[in-house]
Formats: C-alpha cells, structure tokens, sequence
C-alpha cells in the first residue's frame, strides 16, 4: 500500500484513469504510482513508459496487471 507524510499535498480523485488496467507492455498516460491487481506490488512509472514485461510474475494468483494508484500532476493548482 502507498504511504505519505503530508496529507495537505493529496488529494482524493475520481477520475477514470484509476479505473483503466493495464497489461505488461503497454504504455501509460499519467506518471504515478501502479498496483498490481493480483499481488499488490508497486511500481512508479513515468508519463510514456511502458509496463515492464518482465517484472514479476505469479502462477496461483493469475495474469499481471496494473491499475493507476497514485497519480503524479504535472502542474499542481
């Protein structure tokens, strides 16, 4: 599960690029914080990197895919 210290710096959010899953391979648009949905791993990517293909893999839990956790703005408001 993601910390943070400073709660004043975040921010709850609804919007539709949390609930998009993405397979290992594929490039992500927002730079943040992804969660397996399998096994909870996490990974910080940055806006146009791709999902490792390679960076772990389970057998018992099933396929390896990831969901936008925490998102990273560009020019905060």
């Amino acid at each position: 599960m993601a910390k943070y210290k400073y709660a004043h710096h975040m921010c709850q959010s609804d919007v539709g690029a949390f609930d998009q899953t993405y397979k290992p391979g594929q490039i992500v648009f927002n730079s943040g914080i992804y969660r397996c949905k399998a096994c909870g791993n996490e990974i910080a990517l940055g806006k146009g990197q791709s999902i490792p293909t390679h960076h772990h893999e389970h057998i018992v839990l099933g396929p390896v895919t990831w969901n936008l956790l925490v998102f990273a703005q560009e020019h905060p408001k």
